[in-house]
């Protein structure tokens, strides 16, 4: 399904019946990663998934977009949908859009989970390391992508699901090399939002981070995992594509979540 958001084309699935669940995707994926999870939770929870800006079958709207400018994406759909309040959870750039959604709309979130993904900013170090992807990116965006995506499983794992990433390379190839930059550029911009995470609000929250995820520091989000109030931090086995490297945990974790809260 699709509705406008602005001039752009947005896609979208609903499934299920029950309180609503609005999950979402991460950067060079879209909407059909989580199967898994909402094969899970469908029985009880009607669940959103969106296909972000320049993602999936989404069109994409200019040359930056924002954590911010994706979640009143995410808000202007739910207004669509005359969802008052729904449980919020991001996978990786997800993530970070989520935490953009609570920032924004704070009054809107029943809970809010990061899979896979943390509220740090990016540090200089890693602010560099975009801008060398986004000239990859001009250069070969498709040499790009097919150089990314295996470096997001972890190490051990990568020729395990070769067949698993031989697939996400055909659905990400196929964006459009602008919209990928826009999402480097949106991610090297966001702020940090550590302290609403761990301090703010007093909604629920999950943070599910996978142990070999070669994307993350571990000791600094364990570290900072201590200090988190109203957070059910969860360490998972496997790496950073826990939709297909943790098929078993990861979704049992988060319906389990939404069951011990009632959401």
């Amino acid at each position: 399904m699709k509705y406008t958001y602005q001039t752009t084309q947005i896609s979208y699935q609903k499934i299920g019946k029950g309180k609503p669940v609005v999950l979402i995707h991460g950067f060079l994926e879209n909407k059909k990663m989580w199967k898994v999870v909402t094969d899970a939770i469908a029985t009880n929870h009607t669940v959103y998934t969106i296909d972000l800006l320049g993602h999936g079958e989404s069109d994409g709207l200019c040359d930056i977009h924002t954590m911010e400018q994706q979640a009143k994406v995410i808000n202007n759909f739910l207004e669509k949908e005359q969802v008052l309040k729904a449980t919020i959870i991001g996978h990786s750039m997800g993530g970070y859009i989520s935490l953009a959604f609570a920032k924004l709309f704070p009054e809107k979130i029943t809970a809010l989970g990061l899979l896979n993904s943390h509220p740090f900013s990016d540090d200089d170090e890693k602010r560099q390391a975009r801008e060398r992807a986004i000239k990859s990116v001009r250069n070969n965006h498709i040499a790009y992508v097919k150089a990314a995506i295996p470096s997001f499983f972890a190490p051990d794992n990568r020729s395990r699901y070769k067949e698993k990433i031989k697939k996400l390379l055909e659905d990400a190839t196929k964006m459009q090399a602008q919209n990928i930059t826009a999402a480097i550029r949106g991610m090297k911009l966001r702020e940090d939002h550590s302290e609403l995470f761990c301090k703010g609000n007093d909604f629920p929250k999950l943070w599910i981070i996978g142990i070999k995820d070669p994307l993350i520091e571990l000791e600094k989000i364990r570290a900072a995992s201590t200090q988190c109030e109203n957070v059910a931090y969860i360490e998972i086995s496997e790496g950073h594509m826990s939709y297909i490297e943790n098929q078993k945990e990861m979704p049992v974790a988060i319906k389990k979540f939404l069951e011990e809260h009632e959401l």
